[in-house]
């Protein structure tokens, strides 16, 4: 395993031991309500990737992955690494592809009314054309199985497990991956230019190969991110060519399962390099639900607010809050002492579960939902069964937050049309 040396040392701790581990500002005055909620209409999978022969009975979902907004009601999403379940086999859990040739995807969307309204889909490829899938790289991720929980599926060093997308002025889309964790080029037809990962990890793609460039331009500790928990969304700040990115949850520390300081950072686009790397702090567990240990903490949105503050979402699958934070290159550790509350949408009538996509227009909070494709993923399925529908849909929708702290910020795309 790669030594992670960004915020695990002795000057980080020292920080950490002095922060405060509640949340600094108070919450806005009145309680967050939601104002409209539109929904995703059924569509069957191989109605929008012709490569796929069987759906199983699959719909289009997980698109909530990621939200950029590009003005009024439309909107770039991106689905994650496809329909995927995880599967207890004796004792232990498998993760599981029910459709294995589905490829993540670029989907405009507009909301009319109650509706999602699918505009385009852009499946990405390799530069020749080929569908990337949403298969493990590496042996050192999750091994494949076909739905039925048994039958290995081969590794594709290819696959992307895509958690947010934004899209520069050039009209090329960047994306983050939870398998690198890596941060993905594509141009405007969906075509993988480049992806960029932890240094260190660029042999071990080629010597798989891989059939797109690979570059160790990331922070090599981030190697050690958990299973499942890689990069998780990606915000495009205002110069139109720095995003700023978050991993999901901390890396692997031995002895700290429960440790609560994970790692954001900012990425140049046009150079292709890593600006600054800064730990953040989550909330202490105790100032969520009861039970709630360090593990379950996730970010999983980023909204940019200038170009040197993001709104961060910090939740659990129960509860979701929006801190915004300073990216204070000083800083080794934003702590909860550098946080301001913009939203606590926990117990908000109406706010959909694991929401992933976000962004903001004055005090609307516009979030996308994340249904993992609407079937139960807990269970294997036989070959040529359909799976059973989740009953889960995808929904985006429209909070008002009470006070307009941050001067009726919008972050629609920057000089882009659709």
């Amino acid at each position: 395993m790669r030594t992670h040396t960004t915020i695990s040392t002795a000057a980080a701790v020292a920080v950490l031991a002095a922060a405060v581990a509640a949340p600094a500002a108070a919450a806005p005055q009145a309680a967050p309500i939601v104002k409209s909620s539109a929904t995703l209409p059924a569509t069957p999978l191989s109605d929008v990737e012709r490569q796929i022969a069987d759906d199983r009975g699959v719909d289009l979902g997980g698109i909530g992955s990621g939200l950029f907004h590009l003005g009024g009601n439309e909107y770039w999403t991106v689905t994650d690494r496809g329909p995927n379940g995880e599967v207890k086999v004796d004792g232990a859990d498998r993760r599981t592809f029910v459709v294995p040739e589905f490829t993540p995807a670029l989907v405009r969307i507009r909301v009319q009314g109650d509706r999602i309204v699918v505009l385009e889909t852009l499946p990405l490829t390799t530069p020749g054309g080929a569908p990337v899938t949403g298969l493990s790289n590496l042996p050192r991720d999750e091994k494949p199985y076909a739905a039925d929980a048994a039958t290995p599926l081969p590794l594709n060093p290819n696959g992307l497990d895509t958690e947010g997308v934004v899209r520069t002025p050039d009209g090329h889309f960047w994306l983050v991956d939870e398998y690198g964790p890596s941060i993905v080029e594509a141009d405007a037809h969906g075509r993988v230019v480049a992806r960029h990962v932890p240094a260190g990890l660029e042999d071990d793609y080629a010597a798989a190969g891989v059939a797109y460039p690979v570059t160790g331009s990331l922070p090599a500790g981030l190697a050690d991110r958990r299973s499942n928990r890689g990069f998780e969304d990606i915000a495009l700040l205002p110069d139109g060519r720095t995003v700023a990115v978050a991993l999901q949850s901390s890396v692997v520390v031995s002895g700290e399962r429960d440790r609560t300081v994970t790692e954001l950072l900012t990425f140049d686009t046009a150079t292709r390099a890593t600006v600054h790397e800064f730990g953040y702090q989550f909330d202490d567990p105790s100032t969520f639900a009861a039970g709630t240990r360090g593990r379950d903490l996730k970010i999983s949105a980023l909204i940019p607010l200038s170009q040197t503050r993001v709104l961060v979402e910090e939740r659990t699958d129960t509860e979701a809050r929006f801190h915004a934070v300073d990216l204070d290159p000083s800083r080794a550790l934003i702590t909860s002492a550098d946080k301001t509350l913009f939203a606590n949408l926990a117990g908000v009538a109406g706010v959909p579960g694991k929401v992933e996509g976000a962004a903001l227009r004055g005090n609307r909070l516009i979030l996308i939902s994340d249904n993992d494709f609407g079937f139960d993923g807990s269970r294997a399925y036989p070959a040529g069964q359909d799976v059973a529908d989740s009953g889960i849909e995808t929904v985006l929708v429209e909070v008002k937050v009470d006070d307009d702290p941050f001067g009726s910020v919008e972050t629609p795309g920057i000089g882009l049309g659709s």
